[in-house]
């Protein structure tokens, strides 16, 4: 059996679907990543894919986006994969036009979180003028897709209630899982911590509220985190605050680095750039934070910070919510409301008890519910149709 994984990154790739990679290679089926060329393809094809190269325009351009449909529908014709599993928006819609010309047998979609696109919150003009033709694409994408995978009830609701999806052909899988293994306190290296520690200038007396996103953006909350910080930062001495965001110049919504600069501090650091040594960050926080109002699928920073034991402070927002129990393993804060923010993250900071008791609910939530285990056995047998 052969079954192409398709999405717009190399680095998204190996990090969310490397999991699903190893199990279905350990069914000795072959997989294949279809991915913009980048230096995580190494990693993929260590774990035993097969690699193809596509070019991938980030943003719309009609032209860009008829070359792309193309170019999958020649690899289909010549590859005739028995199954194709898209992911974000370009392969949900392309690849799947493309996977129906060309006869594939089984094409399954995932859609994780819908974007800025689809927020009601977002007044970008690109968003509002392309959110019509989008819906339109996904209507009929969806059709010809078998199977639809959601990562939060209220996505699936949204498509429905849009008429973008029959109900029957969606399913909800909460997350991508975690790597329960790898995201346990007991594996992360004294050393590798220590040096953190000196890097990020944190000694082992002060403490650290930490927001940790995949991009630097506005919609990740990062405005109201900052300000949040300017109310605590001068009445908690003993603590520090950092922001581990990469930059994305690119994003309709990225923040300028003008902002970033004016800034930071000794109190607050902002590192601006893309780690794999995220798990050491998570190490060290004492308090994790995302206030995000982007349609988030179910961020997966939040599910390691479930399985690192700690306590998340976090919006009630579609994606976000999904993880955190209010007042059980941390708290939920209404968007763009910094105050609110500052006001939980301050109850949390005063009670090192608490904090522990929120850190080990989260452990045992992404035991019961986000455990990676789970989340492959369910997308291999209901979404894929393998028996297991």
């Amino acid at each position: 059996m052969k079954i192409a994984l398709i999405t717009n990154d190399d680095h998204g790739m190996w990090q969310f679907r490397g999991g699903l990679i190893q199990a279905l290679i350990a069914r000795n089926i072959e997989v294949y990543v279809l991915v913009p060329p980048g230096p995580f393809v190494e990693k993929l094809q260590a774990l035993g894919a097969i690699y193809i190269p596509i070019q991938m325009y980030r943003f719309i351009s009609p032209l860009q986006d008829l070359r792309l449909m193309w170019q999958f529908y020649r690899i289909f014709i010549s590859q005739k994969f028995d199954l194709i599993h898209t992911m974000t928006i370009k392969p949900n819609l392309f690849a799947t036009f493309a996977a129906k010309l060309a006869g594939v047998p089984r094409i399954v979609s995932l859609v994780s979180g819908i974007g800025f696109i689809f927020a009601s919150e977002s007044k970008l003009l690109v968003s509002i003028c392309i959110r019509p033709l989008v819906m339109l694409l996904y209507r009929w994408a969806l059709s010809i897709s078998n199977k639809t995978w959601f990562q939060n009830q209220d996505d699936f609701d949204f498509f429905s209630r849009k008429k973008l999806i029959i109900p029957t052909k969606g399913i909800v899988i909460r997350g991508s899982g975690v790597n329960l293994t790898e995201f346990s306190r007991e594996t992360v290296d004294p050393q590798a911590l220590k040096a953190l520690r000196l890097e990020i200038q944190l000694s082992p007396s002060e403490q650290c509220v930490m927001m940790i996103s995949s991009r630097l953006i506005w919609s990740k909350g990062v405005r109201e985190f900052i300000e949040a910080v300017e109310m605590l930062a001068p009445r908690f001495e003993r603590w520090k605050f950092v922001i581990l965001c990469p930059k994305d110049p690119d994003a309709p919504d990225a923040v300028p680095e003008a902002y970033t600069e004016a800034h930071r501090s000794d109190r607050l650091q902002i590192i601006d750039e893309m780690r794999l040594d995220v798990k050491n960050f998570l190490e060290l926080a004492d308090i994790l934070v995302l206030v995000s109002y982007y349609r988030e699928g179910v961020p997966r920073i939040l599910l390691e910070g479930l399985a690192m034991e700690k306590p998340i402070v976090t919006s009630n927002s579609v994606g976000c919510k999904e993880v955190v129990e209010d007042g059980k393993n941390g708290y939920l804060v209404p968007i763009k409301n910094a105050s609110v923010l500052a006001e939980k993250l301050e109850k949390l900071m005063q009670n090192q008890a608490q904090r522990s008791q929120f850190g080990k609910f989260s452990r045992r939530m992404a035991i019961d519910f986000f455990d990676e285990k789970i989340v492959i056995h369910r997308v291999i047998t209901e979404l894929y149709g393998i028996r297991a």
